[in-house]
């Protein structure tokens, strides 16, 4: 009878779901056991909360695995199970209410000598209210008497107010910059969701997950509302929205299988435009996408794994090509090659960590017309605050001379 008994509780153990999150060679490592799950998803604010954008991969034993590159800073998380099942971590390093009635997993990533660590989440005195305060300065330096010529400035201050209801989430962004520093709405979006359904307004926001094409979401400046049904196999979204006095509208669908999904937006053509047709499939990390209005307007592919991201776009109406790479967080190159005009531009940065907390930044720039310019500088990243200051030429309009360029956001 003991090994009756012995030999159930082992199984119960074995099904029975566990999870760990931790650091590894630098990145975030998320593992979830579940023998009986067919998909699982991770989802947290390090992604807006998608819960389709982070599969997982099954290894051995019914473990669910998936790696990060994370900076340091507080997060939150939950799993989705078979798509539609939303499971909090049973042994999260700390947890943080879900404004649903149930709790997030919630963790605080510290760089400590150099080396990321896992501790509980930094306690908000505050969960409603956030936000940043971002300073940019650009001067021309004079070379004759090493002064600073013509500055111009940019502050901007912004404020999300995020306040916790069950079953809802909203949220809206207040804006004042030195245009006018009274606070102005800069987009609102409220979305109410469950199992079956979901529901939702928008004001100047993306707030349609289905969105996931190339092209700006047609929600930015726009005011409407959208709802939508998940299946167990796609979901549809209509989203409605005024335009001139007139009331449009389009639609949104995801259809999944396996480790395949494909992506569908549909705009029926107006008097004063034409038929839109959006399509994107995703696989094995890899990304397909295509417009068709009149015509076939562009084509995208793209690829990302832990540490590599490359995407291109190639728009046929007027035979241009664009391309952007990301190694890490060390290497960034972009370019556009536009093949009517033989025209053509590089751009490529790299950041260095040489001590804690301090990058050297290095970008470089050239184009067809034998433009060569570069700009050298350092980063500062402590807490919630990043800080650079670079000195070089303005790659939008001057290779001849040379400019201070400052910038710093704070968030809190």
């Amino acid at each position: 009878m003991k090994k009756v008994l012995l030999t159930a509780f082992l199984i119960i153990l074995s099904i029975v779901s566990f999870s760990k999150v931790y650091v590894y060679k630098g990145v975030v490592v998320f593992e979830y056991k579940d023998l009986t799950a067919s998909s699982v998803y991770l989802a947290g604010s390090f992604n807006n909360w998608d819960s389709t954008a982070l599969q997982m991969k099954k290894i051995k034993g019914g473990i669910w695995r998936i790696t990060l590159k994370l900076s340091p800073g507080d997060y939150q998380y939950k799993f989705v199970i078979n798509g539609t099942d939303w499971k909090e971590d049973p042994e999260a390093p700390d947890y943080a209410p879900d404004g649903f009635g149930g709790k997030n997993g919630a963790f605080s990533l510290v760089l400590e000598n150099g080396e990321l660590k896992i501790k509980k989440a930094t306690k908000q005195e505050s969960g409603i209210i956030s936000g940043s305060y971002v300073f940019d300065l650009k001067s021309k330096i004079d070379t004759d008497t090493y002064s600073l010529k013509t500055p111009t400035l940019s502050h901007v201050f912004n404020l999300k107010i995020n306040p916790e209801k069950s079953g809802m989430k909203f949220e809206t962004n207040l804006i004042a910059d030195n245009s006018s520093w009274q606070f102005r709405l800069e987009s609102l979006k409220v979305r109410w969701e469950n199992n079956r359904f979901v529901f939702g307004l928008f004001n100047n926001s993306s707030a349609n997950t289905l969105w996931k094409f190339y092209e700006t979401n047609i929600e930015y400046n726009k005011t409407g509302f959208y709802g939508g049904i998940k299946l167990r196999v796609a979901d549809v979204v209509v989203d409605i929205y005024s335009e001139n006095n007139e009331l449009k509208y389009f639609t949104t669908a995801k259809v999944g299988f396996e480790n395949t999904y494909i992506y569908l937006g549909y705009l029926p053509a107006t008097d004063e435009t034409t038929m839109n047709l959006y399509i994107r499939a995703e696989t094995l990390n890899v990304g397909i996408e295509g417009k068709y209005s009149d015509s076939l307007e562009y084509l995208k592919a793209d690829f990302i794994n832990d540490n590599l991201y490359i995407e291109g776009i190639y728009t046929l109406v007027n035979k241009n090509i664009e391309f952007y790479s990301k190694i890490t967080s060390l290497l960034e190159i972009s370019g556009n090659y536009n093949i009517s005009e033989n025209t053509y531009f590089l751009i490529g940065g790299l950041n260095l960590p040489i001590l804690e907390n301090i990058n050297i930044l290095t970008d470089m720039y050239y184009d067809n017309s034998n433009n060569l310019g570069y700009k050298i500088g350092v980063e500062f990243i402590n807490s919630n605050v990043l800080a650079e200051l670079k000195i070089g030429h303005d790659f939008d309009m001057d290779f001849e001379n040379y400019y201070l360029f400052i910038s710093a956001k704070a968030e809190f």
